[in-house]
């Protein structure tokens, strides 16, 4: 195989290859400031997705004290609200979010707005759910029309959600929970275990349905809340998972004592206060009027009640509507007009009627010719078309090509000592792309010949006797050390590799 020194050029052309470089290194900086400062203005914040009347509905001291002021409700959370725990919008719990990341929440500290930017950029992405009230790619993905506009933009998708999807009823936003991380080991706090997970070379995660125990309860009165409490009482387990995360084993926690452990889990139901409507020996109403609500109006309820004697004038809140599908109707064209959609149906007695889950056709491309850019094995390409149905501009992604790898020996000076009659050369044998001249990532490793030559300068053999090394084209009576920069695999060979 033909073998080549990367610097066998002459004087002039290299000193142009360097300035090159250098005029390049200040445009990749240039690039790199600019693309710095347009991520900064493209960060998400909490103002980008707050919902205001929301945040006034779910709180009502709120409502009392600022209303519909949005600008003011704003600034209450960024100050109060959200370390109060307080929820912003149907979407995400920002407080949970941070409380249950502690990589988050030691490098963000009280910066709402970076928690935020960061779900909608990473946590989405990273299937990270806690705090995570409503599934934006989840309702992106049932929503198509949101997709081919948005993307992966989740702070539009967010926005068309609350400006919109809620208004219009439409479907998705289920929460796909995130599997659980591995606990302390099995057996802690209840005495310890003769069989310890955490002395195995696995992963143990406790895991057990609750079954649940009614250990007592206080009825409700009309001024204070009843409840019912539960405990569990099945025996505790743990999984065993090998190290890619393959079941092995489901066993019991065993105690000091040799028994096994029981969940001592806990929870209470709260059975809630209130007046009784009077009854007859069958359990039947009395002296109770009552006009039931619907989808349509609030209804009403008057009683004398059998607790504490006082007359009951309550209203009863107007229902949800309870929608239903009717019928699809398939699209016909790639243009909103055209698209398809199912119709819904409120059968809660209004009949009223909605439009979700819009589908369109694919356009009609007959040929991508405009404003083509081919691709390299570095980056894709892309062309552009016009639609024959709707006119619209559509682009057509071109994969990347394949790289050409060939190899090649690179010759570049390592050390210089005044014992030696010249400096010498030690030979590196890459596998480089032809065209993007990118080092290939070799399981191997990158081959050093270690072969160190000494510089010539001959006229022989194709040299010129012009004081320049035949081999790296320096000066033979140069007196200084060249730092040798690393080749890594998966970088690009450049001209400064190997000065």
């Amino acid at each position: 195989m033909e073998t080549y020194s990367i610097y066998n050029i002459s004087k002039g052309e290299r000193k142009k290859t360097k300035m090159k470089g250098k005029k390049f290194l200040a445009f990749s900086l240039t690039v790199a400031m600019l693309a710095g400062s347009a991520l900064t203005v493209s960060a998400a914040g909490v103002a980008d997705v707050f919902d205001a009347g929301y945040y006034a509905d779910k709180y009502g001291d709120l409502k009392t004290a600022y209303g519909a002021d949005e600008a003011a409700l704003l600034k209450h959370f960024m100050t109060n609200g959200a370390k109060e725990g307080r929820v912003m919008n149907p979407i995400l719990d920002v407080a949970a979010y941070r409380k249950a990341y502690a990589d988050l929440n030691a490098t963000f500290g009280d910066d709402w707005d970076a928690y935020v930017d960061h779900y909608l950029t990473y946590g989405i992405k990273e299937k990270r759910t806690a705090g995570v009230l409503f599934e934006l790619a989840d309702y992106a993905a049932k929503n198509p029309d949101v997709k081919e506009t948005y993307g992966d933009d989740y702070t539009e998708i967010a926005k068309h959600y609350l400006n919109f999807g809620i208004k219009e009823g439409r479907l998705g936003g289920t929460i796909v929970e995130a599997a659980p991380t591995a606990p302390a080991a099995s057996g802690s706090g209840s005495g310890s275990s003769t069989t310890k997970p955490e002395e195995k070379p696995v992963t143990t995660v406790e895991t057990h349905e609750h079954v649940w125990v009614e250990v007592g309860r206080k009825a409700g009165t009309c001024t204070e809340d009843g409840y019912i409490d539960y405990t569990c009482t099945v025996p505790k387990m743990y999984q065993v998972k090998d190290d890619k995360g393959n079941l092995i084993s489901t066993e019991l926690v065993i105690g000091a004592d040799g028994n096994p452990i029981f969940c001592d889990a806990k929870k209470r139901e709260v059975t809630g206060k209130g007046h009784v409507p009077p009854t007859d020996a069958n359990g039947n109403k009395v002296n109770y009027y009552c006009v039931p609500a619907t989808c349509l109006s609030a209804g009403v309820e008057k009683y004398t009640c059998a607790r504490c004697g006082e007359h009951v004038d309550n209203i009863l809140p107007k229902l949800e509507h309870v929608f239903e599908n009717d019928y699809v109707v398939d699209p016909h064209g790639c243009t909103p007009e055209l698209a398809g959609y199912t119709v819904q149906k409120c059968f809660a007695g209004c009949g009223q009627t909605r439009k979700v889950d819009y589908t369109y056709l694919d356009h009609q491309v007959a040929t991508y010719d405009l404003d083509k850019k081919e691709a390299t094995c570095s980056s894709m390409g892309e062309a552009w078309g016009i639609c024959s149905v709707c006119a619209a501009k559509v682009k057509q992604t071109i994969p990347m090509k394949e790289h050409e790898f060939t190899k090649l020996v690179t010759v570049y000076v390592d050390s210089y000592t005044q014992d030696k009659a010249a400096p010498c050369h030690d030979e590196v044998e890459l596998t480089v792309c032809k065209n993007c001249s990118m080092i290939r990532k070799d399981p191997t490793g990158v081959n050093v010949k270690a072969q160190f030559t000494p510089c010539v300068d001959t006229a022989e053999n194709g040299g010129k006797g012009d004081g320049y090394c035949d081999v790296c084209l320096r000066s033979m009576k140069r007196n200084h050390t060249n730092q040798v920069m690393q080749y890594i695999p998966g970088d690009t060979l450049d001209d400064k590799k190997g000065q």
